[in-house]
């Protein structure tokens, strides 16, 4: 008799302890039905003990990844290892020592550096190289500007978010809710209100130039630098050069312009004696003399003062000109990095604000492409207002201390707006998402969201396959965007293309025809259209929906 097998669940290793290795653990031992060995220095930790709390997730002890730490790991029965740690370097050593261990093993790395991330992929067979704050980032800027994110789809440009986002009709939705039921790619008869839909993105319009007077830079830089004494000085040359015009003039038979002459070198440069003029112009030459002696320095001083402390606030104190409908960005950490990247490529005019000029990553590169610094807390009025917040379209506080995030936000709120500029939108990086549901309720017009919960979804998909383009994420589910091929033979092929589309699990989104090795097109087939062996499917599915679809393509066992 031949009893049948269990199916086995997946097993996956994931070196890492933080929000993000806690985050990839459980949607691998929940969402994805695997068991989890994780690797990290102290299981004590905060995410380590709540990593040891999963169902399904054990816990291996070790200073760093080792031969040792992957034996007690069963690598040798791994499916595949996530590196989440957020050492660049680090990661790179434990690839390769996987890749050694176990070539071929499906590895999933935490990078932050794009070149050297690819760099390392194109070595390692198997290989995903993913920046979790560059998947992050996309969405908290959509957040920032109330619009919908783009979707990282190659060859197509999509859009997802709420109906009133999109930029033109949408083109199916991908959640819906009915009540308090919710659910994911309904069928377009399935009458429920759409809360997620897809949509083409409209093309991008050349930003627009913003028009500035010629003397806009000159009278900020005046206004802002410029104290009262100043100004004091400045009054009281003015006062003697026009009351000694006055007295030359109305003395001497001279024109007014003459008497302006005289009276202006005589204070700037001295006075030469001159024992034939009236006694009055004596008189005034003595007085401005004097008072030019005292005053002149006094303003010299104060003003060499003020351009050496403008010198110095250019590097640290925000713009040298006035600003409006930018973005505040607050924590130039990774996530903070990667959002004023963003906002950049967008064409988006930004502030950077962080609490010291330490060598946080994202001040040298906001300083080489030419945005305002600001350095101070953020929490500070005075600094925000550096940051010029009263005439900015949204503030971003990307800290990793979700307390001073909270702050940032009631700190903006409190100060002073032009109502010209309409509302403050405000977007806070928090860690927990009950926490930032929490925090949605105390702060309202706020959008607290978790920067490990939006890239933690693409990285546990990554785990299970390469073919993960992006991801979807709605309440506590989430879609995934892939590239599925199809193999000769397989169950789809010749079939229309509207066979691929299965409500509640998978719809189609377009199709790549690869020609002589490469990928010549994308396009939007037709329902009727025939699929070919050599097409890939980009679709939009469940994650039950996408194994089902991958069985469909892939070719039939002998």
């Amino acid at each position: 008799m031949v009893i049948a097998r269990r199916q086995q669940r997946p097993q996956f290793i994931v070196c890492g302890d933080g929000p993000l290795a806690f985050r990839v653990s459980f949607a691998l031992s929940t969402r994805y039905q695997g068991d989890v060995t994780v690797i990290l220095p102290y299981a004590g930790s905060k995410h380590g003990a709540q990593m040891a709390a999963l169902d399904h997730v054990r816990i291996v002890e070790a200073v760093r990844p080792d031969d040792d730490a992957f034996r007690r790991a069963r690598l040798a029965d791994a499916d595949a290892v996530a590196l989440l740690d957020q050492d660049d370097a680090g990661n790179i050593e434990t690839a390769l020592l996987v890749n050694e261990l176990k070539p071929g093993v499906r590895l999933v790395v935490r990078f932050f550096d794009d070149e050297l991330g690819a760099g390392i992929a194109d070595h390692l067979p198997n290989c995903d190289v993913l920046s979790a704050s560059k998947i992050a980032a996309p969405p908290l800027v959509a957040l920032a500007l109330g619009e919908a994110r783009h979707l990282e789809v190659p060859g197509i440009d999509l859009v997802v978010g709420k109906p009133d986002q999109l930029p033109g009709t949408a083109l199916f939705t991908l959640a819906g809710v009915r009540g308090t039921d919710a659910a994911m790619l309904p069928g377009d008869d399935a009458g429920l209100e759409p809360r997620i839909a897809i949509g083409l993105a409209s093309p991008d319009p050349e930003p627009a130039r913003r028009t500035r007077r010629p003397n806009g830079r000159v009278w900020y830089f005046v206004r802002q630098n410029l104290n009262r004494y100043i100004w004091y000085a400045l009054a009281v040359l003015i006062l003697v050069i026009v009351a000694g015009t006055t007295l030359v003039a109305l003395t001497e038979p001279t024109h007014w312009t003459t008497a302006l002459y005289r009276v202006v070198l005589d204070t700037l440069a001295g006075a030469d004696p001159d024992e034939e003029a009236a006694l009055v112009t004596r008189a005034v030459q003595v007085i401005v003399t004097v008072i030019s002696v005292a005053v002149i320095p006094l303003l010299t001083a104060a003003l060499v003062d003020a351009v050496v402390r403008a010198r110095i606030a250019a590097a640290v104190s925000g713009p040298g000109s006035p600003m409006s409908g930018h973005v505040v960005v607050v924590g130039m950490g990774d996530v903070g990095t990667r959002v004023l990247a963003t906002l950049l490529e967008r064409g988006i005019p930004a502030v950077a604000v962080n609490l010291r000029d330490d060598g946080s990553r994202g001040i040298p590169f906001a300083r080489e492409h030419g945005v305002p610094v600001v350095i101070g807390d953020g929490r500070r009025t005075d600094v925000l207002k550096a940051a010029q917040i009263g005439t900015a379209r949204a503030v971003m506080a990307m800290t990793s201390d979700d307390v001073a995030n909270i702050g940032i936000s009631i700190a903006a709120d409190s100060v002073e707006r032009d109502p010209e500029h309409g509302r403050l939108r405000r977007v806070l990086r928090l860690f927990d998402e009950d926490f930032a549901r929490r925090v949605r309720g105390l702060i309202p017009r706020s959008a607290p969201r978790s920067a490990s919960a939006l890239a933690s979804p693409a990285f546990a998909a990554s785990v299970m396959g390469p073919d993960v383009l992006d991801t979807v994420p709605f309440k506590d589910r989430v879609l995934l965007v892939a590239e599925v091929p199809m193999r000769a033979h397989c169950e789809l092929e010749h079939r229309p293309a509207q066979e691929v589309d299965v409500p509640g699990e998978a719809r189609l989104l377009a199709v790549r025809r690869p020609e002589k090795g490469f990928v010549s097109d994308v396009y939007r087939p037709a329902a009727t259209n025939p699929l070919q062996h050599n097409h890939h499917l980009i679709v939009i599915a469940t994650r039950s929906g996408l194994e089902r679809l991958r069985a469909r393509t892939a070719a039939p066992t002998p």
